[in-house]
């Protein structure tokens, strides 16, 4: 036996490798276990022994059993880490102490916190970098007047993807939502018509009932029905200015029967052409959308959506992009019904299986009124598709959606970083994503008899949440707590070093340019028609 030892001595290593493994596999602490118990009998025997009649035991059974304890929780540490998930949707940000680990951004990002607590500089640019570099194509809604897009265009404009400026005051490049190869169908049309009417209106997440409703669904089906028109028997015209110079030129009869002279037209409009008896019924549906595109109907609007210079079909494999739609919130009743129709053009061009992978980030997300916006991250991850929502405080997506609307949106997000809040309200919904725990409490109850004085001491343990509210309004610039992967975590981010830069505008504001643009589409309006106004 002693001889077989001797000369086997690897077949003795094999079985405590095996032993270490089955106890490691089965046991959550048999590292620290094994630990303990080689090092305290190597202890034992040295003292007993001495060091010169116990080195030759630590040299070849304590340490190697240890080294083969390490590596075997090491190698089950890693088989337990595999994921199967390619690279490009793990993102590692960089923290002040250490790095926090995102193991699958098409689950969705929500980014919650007051102005000032920095979502912009610490969260949001850390995930424009992992963009950057693994070559995600996408959207970008800087609400904040070229905020994101000044640290967005350094990071892009050097790679092989085209960076597109969408902007409303300085116009970078013409856009064109409503283009004929966008509404391939009637259904399409509906909806767009929907998203923009919707902005336009400021509806919000109450249901219009009665002749409200009605008048909502008449004039829907009015611009739905011009829309067609357009995309059918006039595509190099389907813009919305053309649309809106149309409708200003036409009087109520012209329209009616410019609409009655499409079957599919008339169909969609019918709300409209069959209340032409009623004066006030077509008065009102006919106010209606005269309100509603007088927001748009500028020089500056009608110069950004008379060409269509910007593809938004952004994760095309033969020509993907990044756009970025900028708003102004000095202007946002006339631009964010511009800006929610092209968001809804392009995540309707994004759910198409086989496409580059790509993003959507959204700042201040509430001040858009996207159509279906609870469904969107669920259905754009199966497109490889992911989305980033941000904004400053629950309420303000409870206002937009309602209340439940608003919890199905976040629900579907699953990293979540809170920042610092001033609701108190808000702080209580964040508390409510972490786990409770078990406390110990100490009741002490005094009698105020001074003659018979009693005092009872009762001790015990309560459920209370790990994360508490009143930890949310005491954070810092730059500091969140994540929850992620079913973990969370308070996190800082560094102060990051990032570098401002636009490229010039091809228009400034009210130049004669848009002078010329605004007569020159009235005039091509009016040029489509024969008859005079009376």
């Amino acid at each position: 036996m002693d001889t077989f030892l001797t000369d086997h001595w690897w077949v003795l290593y094999l079985l405590i490798t095996l032993l270490i493994f089955g106890f490691q596999y089965f046991h959550r602490w048999a590292f620290w276990v094994l630990t303990v118990l080689f090092l305290g009998e190597g202890a034992t025997l040295s003292a007993q022994l001495g060091w010169p009649q116990s080195a030759p035991l630590w040299l070849y059974a304590v340490l190697p059993a240890q080294f083969i304890n390490a590596v075997m929780v090491l190698g089950l540490s890693l088989r337990e880490d595999y994921d199967p998930i390619d690279h490009k949707y793990k993102v590692r940000l960089a923290l002040r102490n250490g790095s926090l680990t995102l193991r699958n951004i098409r689950r969705g990002v929500s980014i919650i916190g007051s102005a000032g607590s920095g979502k912009t500089e610490s969260v949001v640019y850390a995930l424009l970098q992992h963009f950057h570099k693994h070559k995600f194509c996408g959207v970008i809604h800087d609400y904040k007047h070229f905020e994101i897009t000044e640290l967005a265009y350094p990071l892009f404009q050097d790679k092989d993807i085209p960076f597109h400026i969408v902007s409303f005051d300085t116009i970078h490049k013409r856009v064109n939502p409503i283009a004929p190869r966008y509404l391939p169908d009637e259904e399409s049309v509906n909806e767009v018509s929907r998203v923009l009417l919707e902005n336009l209106l400021e509806q919000r997440e109450s249901i219009a009932h009665g002749s409200s409703k009605f008048f909502n669904d008449a004039v829907e089906g009015l611009l739905g029905g011009m829309i067609w028109m357009l995309r059918t028997h006039y595509p190099q015209y389907c813009t919305l200015p053309h649309l809106i110079a149309i409708y200003q030129y036409l009087n109520p009869w012209q329209l009616i029967h410019w609409l009655s002279g499409d079957l599919t037209v008339k169909a969609m409009a019918d709300a409209f052409i069959a209340g032409k008896e009623s004066e006030r019924q077509t008065a009102g549906v006919l106010s209606t959308l005269a309100n509603a595109l007088k927001k748009i109907s500028t020089r500056r609007i009608f110069m950004a959506l008379s060409a269509d210079e910007v593809d938004l079909d952004v994760n095309n494999p033969e020509h993907p992009s990044i756009v970025a739609i900028v708003n102004h919130p000095k202007y946002e009743t006339a631009f964010s019904p511009i800006i929610a129709t092209i968001l809804h053009t392009i995540t309707k061009q994004m759910s198409i299986r086989g496409r580059r992978h790509a993003f959507m980030l959204m700042e201040e997300a509430p001040t858009i009124r996207l159509l279906n916006m609870h469904r969107i991250p669920a259905t754009l991850r199966s497109y490889d598709i992911t989305t980033v929502y941000v904004m400053q405080d629950k309420a303000q997506n409870d206002m937009m959606y309602g209340e439940k609307a608003s919890r199905t949106i976040l629900s579907n997000l699953s990293y979540q970083f809170f920042g610092k809040v001033n609701d108190p309200s808000t702080a209580l919904y964040y508390e409510q994503f972490f786990e409770r725990i078990k406390r110990p409490f100490r009741s002490v109850t005094r009698k105020q008899d001074p003659f018979d004085p009693d005092t009872r001491v009762t001790k015990g343990e309560r459920e209370v949440s790990k994360v508490r509210s009143d930890v949310f309004f005491r954070l810092r610039q730059g500091e969140f707590i994540a929850f992620s992967d079913g973990r969370d975590q308070r996190v800082r981010f560094p102060i990051p070093q990032w570098k401002r830069e636009l490229p010039p505008p091809k228009y400034l504001g009210n130049s004669e340019k848009m002078a010329h643009n605004f007569q020159k589409i009235h005039a091509e309006a009016q040029a489509l028609f024969k008859i005079a106004k009376d």
